[in-house]
């Protein structure tokens, strides 16, 4: 069971296959697990490494209950140097999403390439009440079944909780929730919301910043995404002009879970086309 100490933290993560460091960072309360189904077709093209973020999983909780999604991108860029990387490819999704573009900002060094899946850099009013809801109901009830089952109607798709996989991995979900603490979950809240609220129709300091990704970027949703909306993802692609933007049919809010052969493949087709630029550079450098 690796861990790094990062930051003054230890940081859990788990590794498989080999190539290029593909660092895969989880949504909102979750841990490495989030990724389990895409790993075997990834970990095909990269050697994927899977993070509990610090405060989630096995990784250590912070004592004075602060996060940040500028600490965890910290944290991120840390890692990569504690294993032995000059840089990485980076796969966030939803709040890992966010930690991602943060980090490609304030790391651009540590970026090998940034993609981005039903991310968000920014809050719409519909978002930014859920997460609020949130923590009202927690204050009110704990993490118990009410807040893990409002929390699963809003990241899975009707038609997927139909299934009998859906409801297997609605458990996984519920159970992965739960293992919050009340405290630490509020806390990973205020971090979204500091992160995103929109002020008089300016955009906040992150979607601000993206213009300064130079890494190439693959911004990715799903078509049916009724939590974070297409357009969120779309707010991070026109602020990354040169960046790609691809929609994944029917994958929900988390493509790794509802579609994750349909998205493994949008990422594993992204890294690779990049290794055949290079190849073509190379050889054009060599032509002349």
């Amino acid at each position: 069971m690796p861990f790094a100490n990062v930051n003054g933290t230890r940081i859990h993560y788990e590794v498989e296959g080999d190539g290029e460091p593909l660092i895969l960072i989880p949504g909102l309360g979750l841990d490495y697990t989030y990724y389990q189904l895409g790993v075997p077709a990834m970990s095909a093209a990269a050697r994927t490494i899977a993070v509990d973020p610090r405060g989630v999983g096995q990784s250590d909780r912070d004592e004075d209950g602060e996060y940040s999604v500028e600490t965890w991108a910290d944290d991120i860029a840390e890692l990569i140097t504690a294993l032995g990387y000059d840089n990485a490819h980076i796969l966030g999704t939803s709040l890992g999403g966010s930690i991602a573009c943060s980090l490609a900002v304030r790391h651009p060094d540590k970026v090998r390439s940034l993609i981005a899946v039903g991310a968000f850099t920014e809050l719409n009013r519909s978002v930014e009440l859920n997460y609020a809801l949130r923590q009202r109901l927690i204050a009110k009830i704990g993490m118990g079944e009410e807040i893990a089952d409002f929390i699963a109607l809003w990241i899975m798709t009707p038609q997927f909780l139909e299934s009998e996989h859906g409801q297997q991995v609605e458990a996984n979900i519920r159970a992965g929730v739960q293992r919050n603490s009340p405290e630490t979950y509020v806390a990973f809240l205020d971090a979204i919301l500091r992160l995103g609220r929109r002020q008089c129709a300016t955009h906040p300091p992150l979607t601000a910043a993206l213009e300064k990704v130079t890494a190439p970027t693959l911004v990715a949703c799903a078509d049916n995404d009724h939590f974070i909306p297409a357009e969120l993802s779309k707010v991070i692609h026109e602020a990354i002009p040169h960046s790609t933007f691809v929609e994944i049919p029917g994958g929900g809010h988390i493509p790794f879970i509802e579609a994750p052969d349909l998205v493994s493949a949008a990422v594993v087709d992204f890294i690779r086309s990049l290794k055949s630029r290079l190849i073509e550079e190379d050889d054009c450098g060599a032509i002349r």
